[in-house]
């Protein structure tokens, strides 16, 4: 679930320790890491089974909230973009409902 893109202002050292892991295990999860960065934590995680459990943690946990999110009623976006359109901000006049 990407949600920003990479990440510029995480940087991960050539061999990063588990508390630079921990700390940017969300990021290389959801892969927003920088292309030089996800290596680097790739290659702890398969050497430290410490980090390596804390990941397949977070991961299963990713996977619990994606099952459980609700699908998308498109009907129910449909009508509140209309709200939205109608009440579109302070600069502009409140539309009545059709």
């Amino acid at each position: 679930m990407t949600l920003v893109g990479p990440n510029p202002g995480l940087r991960i050292s050539e061999e990063p320790v588990c508390l630079e892991v921990v700390a940017a295990l969300q990021a290389h999860l959801d892969g927003e890491l920088a292309e030089r960065d996800a290596p680097r934590i790739a290659g702890h995680l398969a050497r430290c089974a410490r980090c390596a459990s804390e990941a397949a943690t977070v991961r299963e946990v990713i996977d619990r909230i994606r099952r459980q999110r609700p699908a998308l009623d498109l009907g129910a976006l449909g009508r509140l973009t209309g709200v939205v359109e109608r009440f579109g901000g302070p600069d502009r006049p409140v539309r009545p409902a059709p």
